[in-house]
């Protein structure tokens, strides 16, 4: 029987070596998914850390375009079917959410128009939809890794404030469909579901 495991936690918690290790316990060939894209040194030296740590017969799959849609994920989801996989990491949604909305250019907006916002904030919960919707329909486990930015300062900016709350709703909605829900603080876990 598949599920779905949603790891919350504060950068540096311990979430990613959690569930690397949670796949490496379930049955079958694995497979990760690299949201992240390669924008500077620190974010280079970050990608290397975690590919040095995934054992070398797991399958790696990286996002083909910049911001990914409905057609990436029906891409990924044929690579993992025709690699007969069974347990995907996908690391980290947070990651995804920046791929989706960084081609907007909202960082020097000092206000972003309503309108804007709001088709923004429907672009990425049918993203999101989607993208569980797709990747569940088959009969693989699912670790779904994720940043937990609410319980910090407000940002100060605009697209700080959009970014926090966007991730908020897609973790909301992400735990919701969850068989199971952890949350990483200081290297602890802690089972909420």
């Amino acid at each position: 029987m598949s599920g779905i495991y949603l790891i919350l936690g504060g950068a540096r918690s311990g979430k990613s070596s959690y569930g690397e290790k949670l796949a490496a316990s379930l049955a079958g060939r694995t497979a990760y998914l690299a949201t992240s894209s390669i924008t500077d040194e620190e974010m280079e030296k970050r990608v290397e850390l975690h590919r040095k740590r995934r054992p070398e017969d797991w399958l790696t799959i990286e996002l083909a375009v910049s911001k990914p849609d409905r057609r990436e994920i029906d891409r990924i989801y044929s690579l993992l079917q025709d690699n007969r996989v069974q347990t995907l990491v996908v690391d980290c949604v947070t990651n995804l959410l920046f791929r989706i909305i960084h081609e907007y250019r909202l960082d020097d907006m000092e206000v972003i128009e309503n309108s804007m916002e709001s088709g923004i904030e429907q672009e990425v919960h049918d993203f999101f939809t989607y993208f569980i919707k797709k990747l569940s329909s088959g009969s693989m486990d699912i670790i779904i890794i994720s940043n937990e930015l609410g319980m910090g300062v407000v940002p100060a900016f605009p697209l700080g404030r959009l970014f926090r709350d966007l991730m908020g709703v897609i973790n909301r909605e992400l735990a919701s469909v969850s068989d199971k829900v952890y949350f990483f603080i200081a290297g602890i876990k802690q089972e909420l579901k």
